[in-house]
């Protein structure tokens, strides 16, 4: 009798365990249609706090922590490996920096609901890592039993990251497992635009060759129309050929020392700090009226269209940064910290 309590009672811990973990669901498949064929995906998870999040469910009746149903690796490594089956020489890695869910009770009937989301991708053959892309954002949610609307949306989160990802073309730098952990310190010590003061005057194509300080070859001479003075082309001449670059295949020029970053149609003056290169401008200026800064992620859900709005379609002239290692905008995420503290 003793011994039938006994197992009664395990039984009942282990139900009553399992019905305080939430467990993410990675739904749907997630096919490799780009150019670049992986044998596999792997997680490498420098997450500091394990903890994704101990969340309200069910009309804030229960509390459960959300959790993968294995780890990160095994989840995803499957999911991927569901998907595709073509083989490859390569394997994709995801470096996991950060996934933690949070919720703040409005008191109404609609709780406020964020998810910080940061990854990093690498191609790898053999041992060495080429570096293809990373996101690090925070995505804001609204909704009655939010936690849940959270979770649902997990697996649409890495499924958008990764059919971005799936398009890059792999970075030539050779990386070790070292600098690939960590790539920004690996940016920063070897970048040239980090260390020194000085511009190199050019015409530049991308953002890995403006950080790196290799402008394109040739002495270029920016010709510039006739009403505002904006650059619509640079002409270099040599051995009697003339070779002309649009402003619209520009990422950035230097003339006498000062950078312009093409936005639009126009140039606009990049400024720096001890933070890095920015622009000032208004949000609604730099990026697109009609799209959404969380619809390339391919984001289902209810979002907090009114915070998405202020981030992008506002009055205020903002500093924003050029991440070095994607060349994309970054713009801070200060309505949203003050949303959830």
């Amino acid at each position: 009798m003793k011994k039938i309590l006994q197992i009664v009672l395990i039984c009942i811990t282990i139900i009553a365990f399992a019905q305080n973990k939430e467990i993410i669901k990675l739904k749907g498949s997630i096919p490799n249609n780009g150019e670049n064929e992986y044998i596999a995906l792997h997680v490498i998870d420098q997450r500091i706090d394990k903890t994704i999040g101990i969340l309200p469910f069910d009309d804030h009746k229960e509390t459960r922590e959300v959790v993968f149903e294995t780890s990160p690796n095994d989840d995803l490594g499957n999911w991927y490996r569901k998907s595709n089956y073509k083989g490859g020489k390569q394997e994709l890695i995801l470096v996991l920096k950060e996934l933690k869910l949070s919720v703040k009770e409005s008191g109404g009937t609609r709780d406020f609901g964020t998810i910080d989301f940061s990854v990093q991708a690498f191609a790898k053959e053999r041992d060495e890592y080429h570096f293809l892309y990373k996101k690090d954002t925070v995505f804001a949610f609204s909704g009655k039993n939010v936690s849940d609307i959270m979770v649902k949306n997990i697996h649409h989160i890495f499924s958008g990251f990764l059919s971005l990802t799936y398009n890059k073309k792999p970075n030539v730098d050779i990386l070790t497992i070292n600098e690939a952990s960590d790539y920004e310190g690996y940016i920063k010590n070897n970048y040239k635009i980090f260390k020194t003061e000085t511009l190199k005057d050019g015409v530049y194509l991308d953002h890995i060759s403006f950080f790196k300080q290799i402008p394109e070859d040739g002495n270029f001479v920016l010709e510039k129309n006739d009403h505002g003075g904006g650059v619509v082309r640079a002409i270099a001449e040599k051995d009697g050929k003339k070779r002309k670059i649009s402003a619209s295949k520009m990422f950035a020029y230097v003339e006498n020392g000062k950078a312009y970053k093409k936005v639009s149609e126009r140039f606009l003056e990049l400024n720096r700090n001890e933070n890095g290169f920015y622009l000032l401008s208004k949000p609604a200026d730099i990026f697109s009226a009609q799209v959404s800064p969380f619809a390339m992620m391919g984001l289902a859900g209810v979002l907090i269209q009114s915070i998405a709005t202020d981030r992008t379609n506002n009055d205020a002239v903002k500093e924003i940064y050029i991440d070095p290692l994607t060349g994309e905008y970054d713009i801070s995420d200060e309505n949203l910290n003050k949303l959830i503290q």
